[in-house]
């Protein structure tokens, strides 16, 4: 990422001097060298550079873990830790602040910049996939249909805004309910409950239009809602089913 701006954080001041050396050879730009946590995260509010070096070990009241939880949770910068620990016990704590990578010291200049690639890519990657789900949230939020989603559990996880109209529910009050208390549904001729069309899909494993089968929907109220639907099962990265989503809408009435 050229021109990536990058804030270094060691006590010793012979190491972070060469780290920055390094660092504008290879074309970054060097917002600041600084030697506490304290330090680190008034620099890091006032530069707001695209990644940290972070020594774990710095002198004060404050080490690098600490230094770096506080920059995550206030500006979301990455970090990249530097140490010459790598002991199961400082791991464990700094893992909760999410770091891109760890570099061992000493380590040499081809490690230093494997590692800042590496960490900046996967940082836009991250950034890049949560502004998707922002517009795919405000897409679901905003349509007109119904839009439920369910864990491979049939637990609900998901109703937007419509989907609570139609279903009388409230999305904070139907998450983690089984979906077949939530949406309840009749044939519409008999009158006889029905399988719930995402318990099925997930019984299935397989994706459903049943745009041709409508069913009665029973709001939590009591009101009946003649409906059709469509059921995606939804895979996570390995491929394996993780739940199900749901879009259902008003379907005419017979005759119509």
């Amino acid at each position: 990422m050229a021109h990536a701006k990058i804030l270094i954080v060691d006590d010793e001041v012979v190491v972070a001097e060469a780290i920055r050396r390094q660092l504008r050879s290879l074309g970054y730009l060097v917002v600041g060298v600084v030697s506490s946590g304290s330090e680190a995260v008034q620099l890091a509010g006032e530069h707001r550079p695209d990644l940290i070096l972070m020594d774990i070990k710095l002198k004060g009241p404050m080490d690098g873990i600490e230094a770096a939880g506080t920059i995550r949770s206030q500006y979301a910068i990455p970090v990249i830790y530097l140490t010459a620990f790598s002991d199961e016990e400082t791991l464990e704590r700094a893992r909760p602040t999410l770091p891109l990578a760890y570099l061992i010291k000493p380590f040499v200049s081809s490690d230093l910049r494997a590692a800042v690639e590496l960490a900046l890519f996967r940082h836009r990657v991250s950034c890049i996939a949560e502004q998707r789900g922002r517009w795919l949230d405000a897409v679901v939020q905003s349509m007109g249909d119904a839009v439920m989603t369910v864990d491979r559990q049939g637990k609900v996880t998901m109703l937007n805004p419509a989907a609570e109209g139609m279903t009388g529910w409230m999305q904070s009050d139907a998450i983690g309910k089984p979906v077949e208390d939530i949406v309840i549904l009749l044939d519409p001729d008999s009158r006889r409950p029905v399988m719930n069309p995402a318990l099925h899909a997930l019984h299935m494993g397989k994706s459903s239009d049943l745009a041709q089968r409508p069913f009665l929907l029973i709001s939590r109220q009591g009101d009946e809602h003649r409906i059709s639907d469509t059921v995606a099962l939804i895979h996570d990265d390995k491929g394996d089913t993780s739940g199900v989503v749901v879009v259902f809408r008003s379907a005419p009435t017979q005759g119509a």
